[in-house]
């Protein structure tokens, strides 16, 4: 179902005890999810600086200083986005001393898991977990929410999509990683209802119209 392995997000509060190895830089948070398919990623706050509102949205930077900066202004003078728009979006209730990134197999217990989703595993992931949100641009507001505990799927957005190069048949989910064990229980009995479903449907159009 998944064509791109799972990413692990953890927040790790407070100064970091020790220098991790320097990470490329690149220019939004949301850049570093698909690297980090295939290995870990240790970044730090100005690792994100080159997105005021990914910065804000992770927590890094207060609604001040996302609101005065040059690339925020461009979005909001474009029309884009509105300024209530930014000050309504969700972010982190604190502020991280380092944001990893790294394949969710080799992950302890992260705060946020990533899928990268066809539209057919979205339904079958809607089947298995009917309370998923659908939300909006910004599309990296899709961390905040999953940390605060809510089922979140994303188009995407137009200056994520760009600056990530994700295919247009592709979507990002994002839920809490304490929710991982119930979701995979969840999509096993879903997938098989679905795959027998199908199978039915197909056996009858055979014996109908075929």
């Amino acid at each position: 179902m998944l064509t791109h392995p799972p990413v692990a997000v953890s927040f790790h509060k407070g100064a970091v005890s020790a220098n991790p190895e320097p990470v490329a830089i690149q220019p939004a948070g949301c850049c570093y999810w698909e690297p980090a398919e295939k290995g870990r990623l240790a970044t730090q706050p100005p690792d994100h600086a080159n997105c005021s509102v990914g910065s804000y949205t992770h927590g890094l930077i207060n609604l001040e200083a996302a609101a005065a900066a040059d690339d925020t202004a461009a979005l909001l003078n474009s029309g884009w986005v509105g300024e209530s728009d930014l000050a309504n979006a969700p972010h982190l209730p604190f502020r991280p001393g380092m944001i990893s990134y790294e394949p969710l197999v080799a992950a302890n217990q992260p705060d946020v898991v990533l899928l990268r989703l066809s539209p057919y595993a979205l339904m079958t992931l809607q089947g298995a977990c009917p309370q998923i949100r659908l939300v909006t641009k910004p599309q990296c507001q899709i961390v905040p929410l999953a940390y605060a505990g809510e089922m979140v799927v994303s188009l995407g957005c137009a200056v994520s999509r760009a600056r990530t190069n994700l295919p247009a048949g592709e979507l990002t989910c994002a839920f809490h990683g304490s929710a991982l064990a119930e979701i995979v229980g969840r999509l096993e009995r879903s997938a098989a209802t679905d795959h027998a479903v199908a199978e039915y449907a197909v056996a009858s159009d055979r014996q109908h119209f075929m």
